[in-house]
């Protein structure tokens, strides 16, 4: 349950510089959202190539082979398929400055060659402690399942659980947010929850079975992560409330989705296709166009972690000129796209400050900071995408809840978006729930900031369940 909170970075100049070596160690601390993140490169020259490994060692003691590595004396590229991390930087001497980007995001990095006071000494194991709410023990039947997925040669994998006596009350499918998420929802060793994994225990012990699912190219699952968007994601979806419809067990038994965060945005994008799906849980759901969605966000996650207002509000215009572009071309190649869209920046670069405008030395290296994360086909898709579309199509029972702290998803601008265009559509089975001193991930916070998630041990806070429960219990 990544957030598809989008970090547009603020200005880094990268130099143009003279052949250097690049063999050698390299440290960074990654500052992804406000969780710091040690990285260490360890490049090598071989027969006039390079190789190297990736090191995370609060995460793993591992070295992790790199995919690939290239560099032309000035420029340095390192990318690592597995986990679908690119590096892109320029060297400097004693400096390789640039991008690190994994699941669409983009953050600013700086290597040296020096070891940060901060970076872990790369010894012993590394230890993650299960969480209070993580299951200990499975009083219920667990299978894991495979089933077709939205697309030719995708197989989605994941886990099937169902009370250990008598039918179940409904099925849900769970679909999780953005970015590469497993089945439990793993939000990996540094945040180090299980969203999922605590919801399905919970519902299942109240006698409901519950699908959970990797994500396309994710765990088990085959298929392309990196290429698809919302609308295949939403594919997979309807792929796993139609295995659900097949199987024996389930037969006449009310089936619906649960969605969080991207999910819950497509929740009702399979209900739309879907005339037999019976009930949709919205956790967290975007509903107002995502374009103003990304600039509150970026603008509510920015206070959170103590960005001062007036530079948060800066960049807003020229986002928001690159937001209506995007939304208005949502056809171009993708090479007329990339280009079109560096002249949307090169055009906002004319009301800079003056002193800004003649410290970048080359416009496109600083434009490229935008861009990039604005060209991959999940964020064009994304921007592009309308709520409400598909919110206004839902006849079926909806229960939206969200955390009144939740700081990528405004909790009342998004109820109160919902409940309105229910309103409008007619539907009389809506329950809106705002859950006071919650997160974006339904835990008990104190600002709600990204950088709160791994400093709580709550997974999913005993309110939110009960919520969801509750609901589910009224109707089945």
């Amino acid at each position: 349950m990544r957030t598809f909170f989008t970090v547009l970075l603020l200005p880094l100049l990268l130099s143009t510089l003279s052949a250097q070596d690049i063999s050698g160690n390299w440290y960074t601390i990654l500052d992804a959202m406000g969780t710091k993140l040690p990285l260490g490169l360890e490049i090598k020259a071989e027969g006039g190539a390079y190789a190297g490994a990736m090191k995370s060692p609060s995460q793993t003691k591992v070295k992790i082979p790199l995919t690939s590595v290239t560099f032309d004396g000035k420029k340095f590229t390192a990318k690592e398929a597995q986990t679908g991390v690119t590096i892109d930087g320029v060297l400097n001497g004693k400096e390789l400055r640039g991008i690190f980007n994994q699941a669409n995001q983009d953050f600013p990095v700086i290597f040296t060659r020096h070891r940060p006071q901060a970076y872990p000494i790369e010894e012993g194991p590394i230890t993650i402690t299960a969480r209070p709410q993580d299951p200990v023990d499975f009083p219920y039947e667990r299978s894991a399942v495979n089933f077709p997925g939205g697309a030719d040669g995708v197989v989605i994998a994941g886990e099937l659980t169902m009370p250990a006596k008598g039918k179940p009350k409904a099925a849900i499918v769970l679909v999780s947010g953005s970015g590469p998420q497993d089945r439990n929802a793993y939000l990996g060793s540094q945040i180090n929850h299980s969203p999922f994994l605590v919801l399905s225990d919970y519902l299942t012990r109240k006698g409901y079975a519950v699908l959970r699912y990797d994500d396309r190219g994710v765990g088990e699952s085959t298929g392309e992560f990196r290429s698809a968007t919302s609308d295949d994601f939403a594919l997979d979806a309807t792929a796993a409330v139609a295995y659900l419809r097949s199987l024996k067990e389930l037969k006449k038994v009310p089936i619906g989705v649960a969605g969080h965060s991207e999910g819950g945005m497509i929740a009702p994008v399979v209900a739309s296709r879907d005339e037999e799906l019976d009930f949709v849980i919205l956790m967290a759901a975007p509903a107002v166009s995502i374009d103003s969605l990304m600039l509150e966000q970026r603008r509510q996650v920015g206070l959170s972690m103590g960005q001062p207002e007036m530079l948060i509000r800066r960049d807003e215009p020229t986002l928001r000129a690159a937001y209506a572009w995007i939304k208005d071309n949502p056809d171009l190649s993708q090479e007329d796209y990339v280009e079109g869209l560096y002249g949307v920046f090169e055009e906002q670069l004319k009301n800079l400050p003056p002193a800004l405008q003649k410290s970048i030395v080359d416009p496109r290296a600083f434009n490229a900071q935008y861009v990039k994360p604005l060209s991959s086909p999940w964020m064009r898709r994304f921007i592009a995408f309308e709520p409400k579309d598909f919110l206004s199509q839902l006849s079926i029972p909806v229960l939206a809840i969200n955390g009144l702290l939740d700081t990528q998803v405004d909790g009342m601008t998004n109820l109160n978006a919902i409940a309105e265009t229910m309103a409008i559509n007619g539907n009389k089975d809506v329950t809106i729930t705002p859950l006071l001193g919650l997160n974006h991930l339904f835990q008990p916070a104190e600002t709600g900031s990204p950088t709160e998630y791994g400093t709580i041990e709550v997974t999913f806070d005993p309110t939110a369940l009960e919520a969801i429960g509750r609901w589910l219990d009224e109707r089945y």
